[in-house]
């Protein structure tokens, strides 16, 4: 019966994902989180790529190196930073508090959950309120809808909306999420955390002095997950393998030394200061 059930649960996986090529790769259509994109999730259809999944042997370790010519190792699963800022895992944290509840509560309700509430509450206009940044700065009033970081952007593109962990938002985004950390606890559980070259927790790494994060492009959910299994069991995942972006950026290192040389701060878009106050939100709340 239960083969028969993981062919059934394949076949409606690959269905979908056909149907979702042709309508985003040919048809070009905006990707939406529609009823087809949770069913996806909802049959966890990550997991027919871990079944044989062989899990990579790495041992380089980051430690805040300067030179550093490893393209796949291990960090400290405290020097993770979201890609939107470190509240994503820290003092807020939605995500992890989220995860916490799901290892508790595997069968969590999603109006029950941290990440439903923090939707609610927490709605951002600019980035002075998103970040917390001091009313002077001239980046205080750009609207939290804008993606620019200082040290990637030369300017703001107010043709690239991004749509980030806070509200408002409908209830299929937050769905979409606690799917998405669920399906990874479970196959935590079953497989352990598998990486594989291609399928792997990507990003950079910010230099600060004498610390770092690593700023995380793709992978919050499973860190999220990860986190909250340390959290509950100290023993686990104290070092996550990661690797170096290469598809949504090419960027390896930022240092905070050369803050005059980023794109924002050379142009003369903000001032140095404005530029290091919004790079410190990635290290602390």
């Amino acid at each position: 019966m239960k083969k028969v059930f993981d062919f059934l649960n394949l076949f409606l996986v690959k269905t979908i994902l056909l149907i979702q090529f042709i309508k985003y790769r040919i048809l070009k259509r905006n990707f939406s989180k529609d009823n087809l994109e949770i069913l996806k999730h909802k049959l966890n259809f990550y997991s027919h790529n871990l079944k044989k999944r062989k899990i990579l042997k790495v041992t380089n370790e980051y430690n805040n190196e300067k030179n550093f010519n490893e393209n796949i190792f291990k960090v400290d699963i405290n020097k993770f930073t979201g890609f939107d800022g470190y509240y994503t895992f820290n003092g807020p944290a939605p995500l992890f508090k989220s995860a916490i509840q799901i290892c508790k509560n595997p069968n969590l309700n999603v109006n029950e959950s941290f990440l439903y509430e923090f939707y609610k509450d927490f709605q951002p206009q600019n980035y002075g309120e998103l970040y917390n940044l001091n009313v002077k700065n001239s980046l205080y009033h750009l609207s939290s809808e804008l993606q620019f970081k200082p040290w990637v952007n030369t300017f703001v593109d107010t043709k690239k909306i991004r749509k980030a962990i806070f509200g408002p938002s409908g209830f299929k985004e937050v769905e979409h999420r606690l799917i998405r950390l669920k399906n990874i606890f479970k196959n935590v559980i079953e497989f352990g955390y598998a990486p594989s070259e291609k399928d792997i927790i990507k990003g950079y790494i910010l230099r600060s002095k004498d610390d770092y994060r690593f700023l995380i492009t793709s992978g919050h959910h499973r860190v999220a997950v990860l986190k909250a299994i340390n959290y509950l069991h100290p023993e686990k995942f104290n070092k996550v393998t990661v690797s170096f972006e290469e598809t949504r950026s090419n960027l390896k290192y930022i240092d905070q030394e050369n803050v005059d040389n980023w794109p924002a701060v050379y142009s003369k878009y903000c001032s140095r200061k404005d530029a290091l106050e919004l790079f410190s939100k990635f290290f602390n709340v």
